[in-house]
């Protein structure tokens, strides 16, 4: 079966999920195509591992905030005729799209053409967008926040009413779905687990390693952004330096969030034990995760949190190492299944600070950690997870040969 994949709002590579889908879609034997943005320097088409990518360009350079707002009102929906032109030239036989911004674009395109559609939605999308108006980078552009959620939520239902399949990350996300319209039968979740194989291979830093083996490091990866309540960390670590001196938190990542961050770790005394490392290709990760001493994953609880799972839940605990997480469902689900981690009160400094230092006991540390890598071992690992998507596309082979 040929593939056409559309990717919105990244480009590719990379993009961990995308990857993993694509890797064991093309070892099921179909052809991927995979439509995304164009970054500098990046040619127009490209087969990546694989993957025959087709890029697109990008909206014009200008500041962030005002080249998204012409992406989310204008640009996006162009991408129709290019999803047309390459379905066509490369008789694709199914559209598979990744989040919200072209979803409308895909499943209109997939009417036309009369191709099934999957709709992949990573996130609770318009939540997610919806507090991104919260921090600085976009605070003077709240007027259009209004007009923009509005138009998204309509076309969130029209593409999940129109595609065959709709993909979520987590069971918490079901019941939301259900109530666009969709029937249970046609939500299959896949979840953020990770490539046991792949992510097990990379290599390790031992220079980094080295630099932290003095420290007692509290690690946190990703985006930053209000959702992600890296407030939370850097107001509890004071108590936490009380108890254990030699603690850091390592801020592995960036977002619109980075400076509110990092004059709150100024008015809080902490230049000393914050580290912003900045953006760190995907490679470090294993590295990053060996020298930690737990893996904190503080997040608020929002429509958007409560609907999506983190993938890097599932990573601190194939590398055995304990998780800390937010009173938040899909991940308090998961710790308690695998007796991984601790949870503290979500948006509470104090409980995340009791939290943490009941870490500083070692054998506690090792047990958590070892019942996370077992349960990564015996069950959350992307080798089952894929395997619904694999069946997903099988099933649409069978009904197109009955047809």
């Amino acid at each position: 079966m040929n593939i056409l994949m559309v990717l919105s709002t990244k480009k590719y590579p990379p993009d961990g999920r995308v990857e993993r889908e694509a890797r064991d879609l093309i070892r099921s034997g179909h052809h991927l195509f995979l439509m995304a943005r164009r970054g500098p320097d990046q040619p127009a088409t490209e087969t990546v591992e694989g993957v025959h990518v087709i890029r697109v360009p990008l909206p014009g350079q200008r500041k962030k905030a005002i080249a998204d707002l012409i992406y989310f009102f204008f640009q996006r929906y162009f991408i129709f005729f290019y999803i047309v032109r390459a379905c066509r030239r490369n008789r694709i036989d199914a559209l598979h799209v990744h989040d919200l911004p072209y979803a409308f674009a895909a499943t209109l395109a997939g009417k036309i053409l009369g191709l099934d559609v999957t709709f992949d939605m990573h996130e609770h999308y318009v939540d997610m967008l919806r507090s991104s108006f919260e921090t600085q980078v976009y605070r003077k552009f709240r007027p259009f926040a209004f007009v923009l959620l509005a138009l998204l939520r309509l076309e969130e239902k029209y593409a999940c009413r129109r595609a065959r399949k709709i993909i979520v990350v987590a069971d918490e996300h079901i019941e939301r779905i259900n109530r666009l319209g969709v029937a249970h039968k046609n939500i299959v979740v896949v979840t953020n687990t990770e490539d046991i194989d792949h992510f097990s291979g990379l290599p390790i830093d031992r220079s980094l390693m080295k630099k932290y083996r003095k420290d007692f490091i509290i690690l946190y990866v990703g985006g930053f952004s209000p959702v992600r309540g890296l407030e939370t960390a850097l107001q509890a670590l004071p108590a936490v330096i009380k108890k254990i001196p030699n603690a850091k938190l390592l801020l592995v990542g960036d977002g619109p969030s980075r400076r509110e961050l990092q004059q709150l770790t100024r008015d809080l005394n902490l230049n000393e034990k914050v580290i912003f490392t900045g953006f760190e290709p995907f490679e470090k990760l294993p590295s990053y995760i060996r020298l930690c001493q737990v893996g904190l994953i503080p997040h608020i609880s929002t429509p958007h949190i409560e609907t999506t799972m983190p993938n890097k839940i599932f990573q601190f605990m194939m590398l055995a190492k304990p998780v800390v997480v937010s009173s938040t469902r899909p991940m308090m689900r998961v710790v308690r299944d695998a007796q991984c981690g601790l949870i503290f009160k979500e948006r509470d400094p104090h409980s995340l600070a009791k939290t943490i230092t009941q870490l500083k006991n070692e054998n506690l540390r090792r047990r958590l950690g070892n019942n996370g890598q077992e349960a990564v071992q015996n069950r959350y690992h992307w080798q089952q997870t894929v395997q619904k998507l694999l069946a997903l596309y099988q099933n649409e082979l069978q009904s197109a040969a009955e047809q």
